[in-house]
């Protein structure tokens, strides 16, 4: 960009402008942000302005009549009569667009208060009052904001590089796996929860095989920060390397699209075939409820024992209709993993854009079971801490590790405090275990889940077994269809994914479908205004 030139001062002459044309707010900063993205793409070339206001006036000008053109449906208006150059337009594509080019690379270097308000304007088109209330800070503090980030762009846009939405506005990566966790909670301690440069180094990998230097010219950051993660990911066996030196992520990672494509057909499954799921499940919960081990639980943990094995049940039926469509995979096909564990690693993509509890996969999905268990734990033999997470109520995984379940054992023994054989890290996990429904403030701190002997949980998984394959040959014709599309598209490259993981979102969201439709209709959990964890404590002595 020709330096003389400072395009920032013009901004709100220019809206004042637009206003007045268009007499709406939101249509100007439109038009505004589009006026001035054509303009630091043509500096950018190295052309000469004489009189910039004019210049921008006749961008603007343009601007309108495509906006003009678009709301009434006018013909194409020709520019050759201006005596300027006006930027080419092309159909917008995620990452190549030109006219982005012009500004993602400096945005990947803005501080993240300047890069947040620069990215949501102008990448995202949002406008000012709604950046303002989502941020809760004053409309006046976006403008000067934006004022700021665009001083910044301004000195940075004169070398153009292919820099990817993932270098300044990255999509969210959350890992799960299937199987053992490793030595160190691995996979998930692979990816840390705040660690931005990791997830976008997977997410670009993905797709197909590619080199560090490539990574690090699509994220902006010098490839010495890259090649170490890289590694690092090759260690513990989420990332490989190709014959030639490539490098690639092998594990499947599912979109926002695989998540969606059958979500429609399932709930319809649920919702028409209600009768067919629930005859069997209401008969299997009469039964776990005449058990002396339910009896014994406080109201609380009855419901969260009730989660437990209605979720334990109606997962497993549906896995044994999938298991038809994909075949089996047994325990024993499961890499070895060198951290100690036996696990296949997943991944969940999500736009930055948008919140992940609002998507419908979130509100009907169920996490595959998860045990963790410790030997030798005051006078306990064996602990082993089961779950599922759901929309209804969860153990959060950032505390799901021994030293948290000792803790959770301990209350349950009325250990004081003072007595506790863990760190006091792990007491900062009180305020998230009473949000969660893990503990409740009763006399002090109580554990508010259901506490099994060993015995007592295979009697439960007996009986869900025994259900799980009555209501399975009841639903297996209607539950086959949603089978039939939305399989996940694997990259060509990837051959580690089992065939049940490119099935696993065609049919995972109507076993919990049908768990909200029962309470909707006041079979179960009835009046239940608190989280319900699928959670369930198992001791041994």
């Amino acid at each position: 960009m020709n330096e003389k030139h400072d395009l920032t001062e013009y901004v709100d002459k220019l809206y004042t402008v637009a206003l007045g044309k268009v007499g709406d707010t939101h249509v100007a900063e439109d038009i505004v942000q589009e006026t001035f993205l054509a303009a630091l793409q043509t500096l950018a070339k190295g052309k000469e302005i004489e009189n910039v206001w004019s210049w921008l006036l006749a961008i603007l000008s343009n601007k309108h009549c495509d906006w003009l053109r678009e709301k009434y449906n006018k013909p194409q208006i020709s520019f050759e009569e201006y005596p300027f150059d006006i930027p080419e337009e092309e159909a917008e594509s995620d990452d190549t667009s030109e006219k982005l080019e012009v500004i993602r690379r400096e945005l990947g270097y803005l501080a993240q208060m300047h890069r947040e308000v620069m990215v949501r304007f102008y990448m995202r088109g949002e406008y000012l009052e709604k950046i303002a209330r989502d941020l809760n800070i004053p409309v006046g503090t976006v403008k000067s904001r934006l004022n700021a980030g665009r001083t910044q762009v301004k000195k940075g846009v004169n070398t153009m590089e292919n820099y990817t939405k993932q270098s300044y506005d990255p999509d969210t990566l959350m890992i799960s796996c299937s199987g053992m966790q490793g030595f160190n909670y691995e996979p998930f301690s692979l990816v840390k929860a705040n660690d931005k440069l990791t997830p976008s180094i997977l997410i670009l990998a993905y797709e197909k095989p590619i080199s560090t230097t490539e990574l690090a010219k699509a994220l902006g950051v010098p490839a010495v920060f890259v090649e170490p993660i890289v590694e690092k990911m090759v260690k513990g066996e989420l990332m490989k390397y190709t014959s030639g030196g490539l490098v690639y992520t092998d594990f499947i990672i599912y979109t926002e699209k695989d998540r969606q494509a059958t979500i429609q057909k399932q709930l319809n499954v649920a919702d028409k075939h209600f009768e067919l799921f629930w005859r069997e499940a209401e008969q299997a919960l009469s039964e776990l409820r005449a058990k002396e081990y339910y009896c014994r639980q406080s109201s609380h943990a009855k419901m969260k024992l009730e989660m437990h094995f209605s979720v334990k049940m109606l997962l497993n039926a549906h896995i044994r209709v999938r298991n038809e469509v994909t075949g089996i995979m047994p325990y024993s096909e499961y890499p070895y993993r060198k951290d100690g564990g036996r696990w296949l690693a997943m991944g969940q993509k999500y736009s930055s854009a948008k919140n992940p509890e609002e998507e419908p996969s979130r509100i009907y999905g169920i996490s595959g079971e998860a045990g963790i268990d410790l030997k030798n734990v005051r006078d306990a033999k064996y602990l082993d801490l089961r779950k599922y997470d759901t929309s209804l109520g969860y153990y959060p995984n950032e505390y799901y590790e021994k030293e948290y379940i000792k803790w959770i054992y301990e209350l349950y023994c009325n250990v004081p405090t003072e007595e506790s054989q863990v760190g006091d890290h792990v007491f900062a996990a009180v305020d998230s275990f009473l949000k969660n429904g893990i503990l409740k403030q009763e006399n002090g701190l109580a554990l508010d889940i259901p506490v099994l002997t060993q015995d007592e949980y295979r009697d439960e998984c007996k009986l869900a077994d025994e259900y799980e394959g009555k209501i399975s040959k009841d639903v297996r014709e209607v539950l086959l269809p949603v089978f039939e599309s939305g399989a996940v598209k694997l990259p060509a490259h990837l051959k580690s994914v089992p065939k049940w993981m490119q099935y696993m979102y065609c049919g995972d969201s109507v076993p919990f479908a049908v768990i909200l439709k029962a309470k909707e209709n006041g079979l179960l959990f009835e009046g239940v205004d608190y989280p319900i964890p699928a959670s369930v404590l198992v001791v041994g002595k």
